[in-house]
């Protein structure tokens, strides 16, 4: 026998405070009168304290009434914010028979793809199922719908057309618009979704969307050794003088390998369970980088490392080659100007918890309750007595305190936190981009692109170009690249490296008396050739050749 509902039960989840990985940020759970089964819906904040008040508010309107009258509104500012003249709200599926929710289904699938896919990719497609739904979510409150998607109303082909006009529009973005090549990659999420969903008979067919069109061209362009210079040189104005050094070795490892960023933050001297050098024994072999399968393409490969890699490596100290290979300091962030605002040292912090209040404490040092909190639980401090309510700091303190503290006002200060992650080494090498004004993107307001600096990718498709232009063949580029497959090179290098061997040919021809290196000379046809010249053909093999093109 089933349980029977509880009206008023309503569940935060998660209950523990956010993670950088839960991208949807709280979730309310309760039983819905008007759906007659639980559902799920998002709070739209990350804030805990607020979602928590949320929950509140939702729990008092279930219980007394207010909820079933707004038609699924959970708090009072939703009712507010969908006030319209009078018309009747369309009830979806009272009896609850209108087949199964988008979050029924969402759980489904993510438990589906837990196994199947890394920790990134599901992150990913968490991120991209949970913005399509909160725009479908607007859409219904829209349509002045109940609250609730059912697949059955998701799974449309006019909800989907409406889906990717909003998106194009950036509605759930921190941009004014988004990009074709976005659109069509966040509505390949929710198409794989739905084609879950058909293929275990939660809808009753997949529509047939036709994608936006979009330029199938880099999101960049490689980086020229020049402007590679000039991002050297701003780092230090990026990340301080301090920690500079670090970041600059960071920089040229990029720069030398290729690699991606969490492939440079998974680059480790000794440790054979990661990205690492095999140094050869025997002079005639080359030192080559192992890497696992943990990698994008998924596969265990051997790839050359390259001279200018080798001769950066070689310049560490044998003594620290050990661990990782890039080390990352923390960042120094300038400090505020404020006046008054400071934090004051563990030994005073520890000496103020037991006369004062976490809100007297803030107003001491200029900050809100919020920080307090946050440095008492840094020091494993206990939270201040209820008792000491109401006492303020004396001045004279204050100004003693100011003397001793920690984080002065104006002060910069290096933000540490262990060994960074990927997301964060990211952001800080695409600011030292703009900082060095290099520009790999204008803008474009026909295609929706965005004006963008040099990021670590754009490293990478340097030292492609400087391949192609040393005249190495597409097999090794894709071999130092490591693509999964060649369409991949084709599609990305195929234009430059085709370009060269047409320019090496042309020059050739029409300058006899140019002097051409071999190697560049030969023309290797575009992404297809080697090194070898293709033989020239007889006059009987013309003639042969000919009469086998006339019967086709």
């Amino acid at each position: 026998m089933s349980r029977r509902p509880e009206i008023g039960n309503v569940q935060l989840y998660p209950e523990r405070p956010l993670r950088e990985s839960d991208r949807n940020g709280y979730m309310l759970k309760f039983y819905c009168p008007i759906r007659c089964q639980r559902i799920r819906r998002n709070c739209g904040t990350r804030d805990r304290r607020e979602a928590r008040r949320m929950q509140r508010d939702c729990r008092e309107r279930l219980l007394n009434g207010e909820y079933l009258a707004s038609g699924g509104a959970i708090t009072e500012a939703q009712v507010v914010q969908a006030a319209v003249p009078a018309v009747p709200a369309v009830a979806v599926n009272p009896t609850g028979d209108g087949g199964p929710t988008w979050q029924e289904c969402c759980e489904r699938y993510v438990e589906h793809r837990r196994l199947r896919v890394r920790e990134g990719s599901l992150v990913e497609i968490v991120s991209r199922l949970g913005i399509a739904e909160r725009i479908l979510e607007a859409r219904q409150r829209e349509l002045r719908r109940t609250a609730g998607l059912l697949m059955s109303e998701v799974a449309t082909l006019e909800s989907l057309e409406d889906l990717q006009r909003r998106l194009l529009r950036g509605e759930v973005c921190r941009y004014s618009t988004r990009s074709p090549n976005t659109v069509n990659t966040l509505m390949g999420a929710v198409m794989a979704f739905l084609r879950f969903c058909g293929s275990r008979g939660l809808i009753a067919s997949v529509p047939e969307l036709e994608k936006v069109d979009a330029e199938e061209v880099m999101k960049g362009r490689p980086v020229t050794e020049a402007e590679f210079q000039r991002m050297l040189d701003a780092t230090p104005d990026v990340v301080g003088r301090d920690s500079a050094a670090s970041w600059i070795f960071a920089l040229k490892v990029l720069w030398e390998s290729g690699f991606r960023v969490g492939e440079m933050m998974d680059f480790s001297w000794d440790d054979s369970r990661h990205i690492h050098p095999v140094w050869s024994k025997v002079s005639e072999r080359l030192p080559t980088i192992l890497i696992p399968a943990t990698q994008k393409n998924g596969l265990v490969q051997e790839i050359p490392m390259l001279p200018g890699l080798q001769t950066l490596l070689g310049s560490v100290p044998e003594r620290l080659q050990r661990g990782w290979v890039v080390e990352l300091e923390g960042v120094e962030i300038p400090g505020t100007s404020r006046p008054g605002v400071f934090r004051p040292s563990p030994v005073d912090l520890k000496r103020l918890v037991g006369r004062y209040s976490n809100s007297a404490i803030g107003r001491a040092c200029g900050v809100s309750e919020t920080a307090v909190r946050k440095w008492l639980q840094q020091h494993d401090l206990p939270t201040c007595a209820a008792e000491a309510a109401g006492a303020e700091v004396p001045a004279s303190e204050i100004r003693a305190m100011m003397g001793r503290a920690a984080v002065l006002p104006g002060a910069s200060r290096t933000i540490s936190r262990g060994r960074l992650t990927v997301e964060h080494v990211s952001r800080v090498i695409a600011r030292i981009g703009r900082q060095a004004n290099v520009v790999v993107q204008q803008a474009n307001a026909r295609t929706g692109r965005r004006k963008k600096f040099a990021s670590a990718h754009d490293l990478r498709r340097g030292l492609a170009e400087r391949l192609i232009n040393a005249g190495v063949s597409a097999e090794t580029l894709k071999v130092v690249m490591r693509h999964k497959d060649f369409g991949t090179t084709e599609k990305h290098y195929g234009a430059m490296r085709s370009a060269q061997s047409a320019g090496q040919e042309v020059l050739s021809r029409l300058s006899p008396t140019q002097q051409v290196s071999p190697q560049n000379s030969e023309l290797v046809g575009g992404l297809v050739g080697g090194q070898k010249k293709a033989p020239q053909l007889s006059a009987e093999e013309l003639l042969v050749l000919k009469s086998l093109l006339a019967k086709l």
